[in-house]
């Protein structure tokens, strides 16, 4: 009995450690500055709706709603603080890596799992993926890894489906890629079950499961009498990413879905002749899924890999495991090439930029962090590693609550959207940052409205912006007076009616 206890410990104590060993290497990131784009739209979103704004409706960006709501509940709580959001986030990921260790657990052994919760966490704590951000794909992993465990912990039961399928939406009301790995556990169903009407039944649940949260969602916005600007916001604007597609579009968009269609061929073949098609199968339908995911933008930033982190830990983890018995027949090989060949070349081509400086951007990160921390550098050199415009940011910061704009009405022509939870600012206009202006049909007629009829205290236009705006020039001329430069953006000033 004490032979039990004491490994039951030791195993507890190991689990423990890998979880310190993910928050430490995510600790820098609670001490960066305020510098990414989309962490600063999610942030100026979120305060104006802690004002009451009316997603989509008065405050606007491109994604479903989870992430602004997810912004909005840690600034009630904490306020505007990077150190806050960023901590919240670890705990996101150590609440997801506690998930893929039970998966691993459930399925193939605690060895295993700890093995796959070491993996994830290192995968989501680096900063070539962007790992260090709190944006959707490191929000929406949780649902979606909580969706699969309760699946297999309950043996696919028709609860266990029903709460899968609520998860899976939540995922997916983050990031709309977020629903595929439902597909996943659909397509997992249909190959581990045994009758065609069970495998209906089951379908049919998990997807009344994932209606749920949607019905909600739609309903709400149907109250505000805005549904048709929530489906624009959340999913039609999508269609821009989608034709970003680099060069070669056409073979990459075949490549893509080949790791997701050999997995379901593989695990069909094996189905018809009458061999367990078991859970490292699901791992398996999970990781292609997940990259699909990653790779269906036309565009290619390193946070797109997050989403394929707990499939790519499980797989990775248990495949040793997998491969004591295995026979390379022709169709496993067939499958394996299928499968690996297109995400390595996908990965490759599509993130090379990330990839490239991957362990020295690491390196450089914690150094970073470690000389400011010693005092061996300044906050503005510091600020920069991140990003130059910082500094500009924090400047205009500091010049707004001198003269009087600290929770006053403020428009911005550019993408400083941190400036407008950093100050409290209000917007005349929905869209916080410039080149969402240019991207949406109406976007300049409404905003010269906003403008015009709504004269903000302050227009901030720095250097960097969607282009020339030439009512926002002619508005300046009109009622504005320079007050101060901050480098290199220019911040005016409402003159006095007399």
């Amino acid at each position: 009995m004490k032979r039990i206890f004491a490994q039951l410990e030791r195993h507890h104590l190991l689990f423990f450690f890998v979880l310190i060993l993910v928050f430490i290497l995510r600790f820098p990131s609670l001490y960066e500055p305020f510098w990414y784009g989309d962490e600063g739209i999610f942030a100026a979103v979120a305060k104006a709706m802690t004002h009451g704004a009316v997603l989509y409706q008065q405050t606007w960006d491109n994604k479903p709603p989870m992430i602004y709501l997810t912004y909005a509940g840690i600034f009630s709580v904490f306020g505007v603080s990077m150190f806050w959001l960023r901590l919240v986030t670890a705990v996101v990921v150590l609440a997801t890596a506690a998930t893929i260790y039970e998966i691993g657990r459930v399925t193939f052994g605690r060895h295993r799992a700890i093995l796959a919760t070491l993996i994830f966490g290192v995968l989501t704590s680096l900063r070539l993926i962007e790992g260090n951000l709190a944006l959707t794909e490191i929000y929406m992993i949780l649902p979606i890894s909580l969706a699969m465990y309760i699946a297999i912990r309950r043996n696919f039961a028709f609860s266990a489906l029903l709460a899968s399928g609520f998860l899976f939406a939540i995922a997916s009301l983050y990031k709309q890629v977020g629903a595929f790995e439902a597909g996943a556990l659909g397509l997992y169903l249909f190959l581990n079950g045994g009758k065609f009407v069970e495998f209906i039944k089951r379908g049919f649940v998990l997807t009344v499961g994932f209606m749920v949260p949607y019905l909600v969602t739609i309903l709400y916005f149907a109250s505000k009498g805005i549904v048709r600007e929530y489906i624009f916001g959340a999913y039609l604007y999508y269609k821009i990413y989608l034709g970003d597609s680099p060069q070669y579009a056409l073979l990459i968009n075949i490549a893509k879905y080949l790791p997701v269609t050999s997995a379901f061929l593989y695990g069909l073949f094996k189905k018809l002749r009458g061999v367990e098609v078991y859970y490292f199968h699901l791992f398996l339908l999970w990781g292609g899924f997940s990259f699909l995911g990653s790779y269906f933008s036309g565009r290619t930033y390193g946070h797109y890999l997050i989403q394929t982190a707990p499939a790519i830990s499980l797989l990775l983890a248990t495949t040793r495991l997998d491969l004591r018995s295995i026979k390379f027949s022709a169709a496993r090989l067939i499958f394996i090439v299928v499968f690996v060949v297109p995400i390595i070349f996908l990965t490759n081509f599509l993130f090379s930029n990330f990839l490239s400086g991957g362990p020295i951007n690491q390196v450089k990160w914690w150094q970073n962090f470690l000389q400011y921390a010693q005092g061996k550098k300044t906050v503005d050199d510091y600020n920069n590693f991140f990003d130059r415009d910082v500094n500009t940011l924090m400047g205009l910061a500091d010049s707004l609550k001198l003269n009087g704009g600290y929770g006053s009405s403020v428009y911005i022509w550019g993408d400083y959207a941190w400036l407008y939870a950093i100050d409290d600012a209000h917007s005349p206009s929905r869209y916080v940052t410039s080149f969402h202006v240019g991207e949406v049909p109406t976007g300049y007629t409404e905003v010269s409205s906003n403008l015009f009829n709504n004269s903000p205290k302050f227009i901030i236009k720095p250097q960097k912006s969607a282009g020339y705006f030439a009512d926002l020039e002619n508005l300046l001329a009109l009622k504005y007076t320079l007050q101060a430069r901050v480098d290199t953006a220019e911040v005016y000033t409402l003159r006095s009616e007399k």
